[in-house]
């Protein structure tokens, strides 16, 4: 007798789908709502298959089925996505007034300013962060400035902060914010489309760039380098390690081995489903990028900049071709990968990439 196998959404689809093949991007969104999912450092494993037919932690992956058009249209409404950039309202080079945020921060420190105020002015009352350092990054809960503060600092690891987000909803957070990759981002659209597990309460999401995040081999790198020593971490090209007047850089090259497979295939390099966007210049170093993507997210920047918590300038007009190139590359090679399954664009935007050029 043929035995039929139903295509039911359970943990165990999700190892199959997703875990096994490496295609997790380590955001956490699927722990926490079930026991039988588990995270060691940054890798995540189901211990047991609980059988749910229509399972939270299936829906809600960034690397299960995921339909970025009905995504755009919940977050922005019904308007034309631009290919490269995704939708947004304006674009800057922006920083942080406050010189010790700059300081304590990555590049203008925007990320902190902006999650500092938005706390501040009530449109969050605690964010999902990574706390810790380049050599352990950790999830943390932040709900005060101080914590926040802790938090500063690119860590360019898969620290899967979403794994605390049933733990912020127990604590009795109302408007929580997500501060993450764009996998994460991903993550976070999903999950306020699910009231069983009160995603209603993502009230804010500020979305970093990232062409890769690290592995957990990464630190165990990093320590046999003696590099663990350092304050600081930056990717301008090759890779630099800061503390204090000391530095130490390394070839990328050395590094690269160390980018999660997961990565390979991410078709949002810049948090497109974000309310703000946040990366770096790669030309001025004492700046961000700051892309200005919903309502909310302009109503809370302008705001900011009249409260004088960041200042912003025009991006300059001769960069933007070489960010567009950028991404439009990073695009065009994850469509050419057959493994690319969980993608579900419009036909229109795959030939844009696939067959057009766009003008790239």
């Amino acid at each position: 007798m043929q035995k039929f196998v139903f295509a039911y959404k359970t943990a165990e689809k999700l190892v199959n789908d997703v875990i096994k093949p490496g295609l997790c991007s380590g955001c956490g969104a699927c722990i926490g709502y079930c026991p039988y999912i588990k995270s060691y450092g940054e890798r995540v494993g189901v211990v047991h298959n609980c059988k749910q037919s229509e399972g939270t932690c299936y829906r809600i992956c960034p690397r299960t089925e995921t339909d970025y058009d009905h995504l755009r249209k919940e977050t922005f409404g019904d308007v034309e996505s631009e290919p490269v950039f995704g939708n947004f309202n304006k674009m800057y080079f922006a920083r942080s007034c406050d010189e010790s945020v700059r300081d304590r921060g990555q590049y203008g420190g925007v990320v902190t300013a902006m999650s500092i105020f938005a706390l501040q002015t009530g449109v969050i009352d605690c964010a999902l962060m990574t706390g810790g350092n380049f050599t352990a990054a950790k999830p943390f809960i932040a709900s005060s400035t101080g914590e926040m503060l802790a938090c500063t600092g690119s860590k360019y690891t898969a620290s899967p902060s979403l794994s605390l987000y049933q733990d912020a909803v127990k604590e009795g957070f109302q408007n929580i914010g997500v501060v993450g990759r764009p996998c994460q981002c991903t993550a976070a659209r999903k999950m306020q489309q699910v009231t069983e597990i009160k995603g209603e309460r993502i009230s804010l999401i500020i979305g970093l760039f990232c062409m890769g995040s690290f592995s957990p081999d990464f630190y165990k790198f990093v320590k046999s380098k003696g590099l663990d020593e350092y304050e600081k971490m930056d990717i301008p090209g090759d890779v630099k390690f800061k503390k204090d007047s000391k530095e130490m850089i390394l070839p990328y090259d050395e590094v690269r081995k160390y980018i999660r497979d997961s990565c390979s295939i991410c078709f949002d390099p810049l948090s497109e489903l974000a309310d703000l966007s946040v990366g770096s210049t790669e030309y001025d170093y004492g700046w961000n990028t700051l892309i200005i993507r919903t309502s909310k997210g302009a109503s809370l920047a302008q705001d900011a900049v009249s409260s004088g918590i960041i200042e912003v300038k025009d991006y300059p007009i001769d960069r933007l071709p070489l960010l567009g190139k950028a991404v439009f590359n990073k695009k065009k090679r994850v469509l050419e990968r057959r493994d690319a399954v969980y993608l579900e664009i419009s036909d229109r935007e795959r030939k844009y990439f696939l067959t057009d050029g766009g003008g790239v």
